[in-house]
């Protein structure tokens, strides 16, 4: 039945919200780090290297300005070979990390190289030259290649080395203000080893930033989901605890005047039987306790069902004990298994109803005699742990594998043949509404330990604080 399946735990179509996160937020938070290293990597090179060009560009128009050449770029032909332009490119040549540097006229044609042998030549595919010679200052950054087919023109006669090229095409212009016309282009090609270098460690700088950014977000915020995860289970566990309780509590109320009338009648017949001697006093008092008993039950199960209040009343744990063990020593000695109660001296009252604390230690007693072998001996401890008074039942039974510990306290969860599951569900809702604690030790072979602990009667601890 799906109500059972869903008190039980057991529903097979929850949203892995975790899995789901983390997969997603780690694609999520991968894609912005990356792009956003790429773009402020993009952003760090443009911004460097403008400004490199920038400053080559001033440079070389001083010089020109200086040397006061401009015209001898329009006049071409032997003007280049002037005492006056060769100073001019004397310096070009001569600035930091230039492997190459040409000088063109407004025609496209080499007015003079540093590579004698590119002089005079005209370059096709050139579209860092075409944008030049409109007066904009290109630059263009990349690796030598000697492949023909993807080489520029003006990379011929390079050599063999392989190094991260920086190439400027440097408008040149002549005259002031609305006089202002350009004359020709210089091209700088050049290896620059400390620009690189920074260009270098700016990008591995901005790779890590980005990297180590994306992943604090991503773990603290896969934290946060994880906790928030626990969160909506843990309220989701307790809504459906309060299902499966409404539900008991429907069952029990719907059941209740039936159980009882029956047993009222059962209860004066055995008493009267009883009085008039038609059967043995002791099979009458027999059934006047199973009556009794089961009076309780109801009442406790109803009890039980109702919304959590303020608990009145204090308790003897150690008649408690006593009353329990006495209940069921019977069922352990027609077993022939033992039963052991270990304390010392008074214990503390504590707070609680005594029917509630009853069904408690029986749930727990029935179960350690169903989980023990013949022979098998069953331990029941008390003591004070601070406020609280602790009460152990341990057994020597097969013990609980990992799975069923984690469901022990689910409400119907069982793998008794004939179980409701409602047992251990019942302790604990009895002990969190009294502010106490149950906890559950075992393993496979080794039995299984119960520890509760119950709230002393003065120590008055409210159950909604508690832990």
């Amino acid at each position: 039945m799906r109500w059972l399946k869903l008190v039980r735990g057991d529903a097979s179509d929850d949203f892995p919200l975790v899995r789901w996160f983390s997969l997603v937020s780690l694609l999520a938070v991968t894609l912005v780090s990356v792009t956003m290293a790429l773009v402020l990597a993009r952003f760090l090179e443009t911004r460097l290297l403008d400004h490199d060009a920038e400053l080559s560009r001033d440079f070389v128009q001083n010089i020109v300005e200086t040397q006061n050449v401009g015209n001898e770029f329009l006049a071409g032909g032997d003007s280049v070979r002037s005492a006056g332009f060769a100073e001019f490119f004397q310096h070009v040549a001569t600035m930091n990390d230039v492997l190459r540097s040409n000088v063109y006229g407004l025609d496209r044609r080499v007015l003079w190289s540093s590579d004698p042998a590119l002089i005079g030549r005209y370059f096709d595919r050139n579209d860092e030259l075409e944008d030049a010679l409109k007066g904009e200052l290109v630059w263009e950054r990349g690796e030598v290649t000697h492949d023909s087919s993807l080489s520029k023109g003006e990379h011929v006669r390079l050599g063999g080395a392989r190094a991260i090229f920086v190439e400027n095409y440097l408008p040149v212009f002549l005259g002031q203000g609305e006089q202002r016309r350009q004359v020709g282009v210089v091209e700088l090609y050049r290896v620059p080893t400390h620009l690189n270098e920074t260009l270098q460690m700016g990008t591995a700088l901005v790779w890590i930033c980005s990297l180590l950014g994306g992943s604090v977000l991503y773990l603290s915020t896969l934290g946060l989901v994880r906790k928030a995860s626990a969160l909506m289970h843990e309220q989701r566990r307790r809504l459906v605890e309060a299902d499966a309780l409404a539900l008991v509590g429907e069952i029990a109320a719907a059941t209740a005047h039936s159980i009882r009338n029956p047993l009222a009648s059962i209860r004066s017949t055995a008493e009267l039987q009883r009085e008039i001697g038609a059967m043995p006093p002791e099979m009458c008092n027999e059934t006047i306790v199973h009556v009794d008993r089961i009076e309780r039950l109801v009442r406790t199960l109803l009890t039980y069902t109702r919304d959590p209040a303020e608990v009145l009343g204090e308790a003897d744990p150690g008649e408690i004990l006593r009353g329990a063990a006495e209940h069921y020593r019977p069922a352990f000695d027609g077993q022939n298994k033992h039963l052991v109660l270990d304390w010392a001296g008074p214990l503390p009252t504590v707070r609680g109803d005594v029917v509630l604390l009853q069904q408690v230690l029986n749930s727990l007693l029935s179960n350690a005699l169903e989980a023990s072998g013949p022979q098998a001996t069953v331990t029941v401890r008390a003591g004070t742990v601070g406020e609280m008074v602790s009460i152990q039942v341990q057994d020597h039974g097969s013990g609980m594998p990992a799975e069923t510990l984690a469901n022990a306290f689910k409400p119907f969860y069982t793998t008794k043949p004939r179980g409701l599951g409602m047992g251990l569900a019942l302790v604990k809702r009895v002990l969190d509404r009294l502010g106490g604690s149950v906890k559950i030790d075992s393993r496979p072979g080794a039995g299984t330990t119960v520890t509760l602990l119950l709230p002393m009667a003065r120590a008055a601890v409210d159950p909604s604080t508690a832990a």
